[in-house]
C-alpha cells in the first residue's frame, strides 16, 4: 500500500494534495491525465507532473487496471 502524508501538497498552484490524488484513483482514475482533468493537479507551472505520475504509477503497481471504471468527463 503506499503511504505518504495527507496533508502534503503535491501541486502548489492549484492545491492538491498527496491523499486528493489518491482519492481520484481509487475513484477511478487511471493515469495522470485523468487526475489532471478531476483534480486541475500539474496543469499550472507543471512541475509538479513527474510527481503526479510517480504516484499514479505506485498505486498501480500492483493491481490490475479495471478497464470498466472510469470517470465520465464532459
Amino acid at each position: 500500500m503506499l503511504r505518504m502524508s495527507s496533508k502534503r501538497l503535491v501541486c502548489l498552484c492549484n492545491h492538491v494534495s498527496a491523499e486528493e490524488i489518491l482519492k481520484i484513483l481509487r475513484a477511478g482514475a487511471l493515469n495522470t491525465s485523468d487526475v489532471q482533468k478531476f483534480t486541475q493537479a500539474g496543469t499550472g507551472c507543471t512541475r509538479c507532473v513527474m510527481e503526479i505520475e510517480d504516484i499514479v504509477e505506485k498505486y498501480f503497481a500492483n493491481r490490475e487496471k479495471d478497464p470498466q471504471l472510469r470517470f465520465e468527463f464532459k
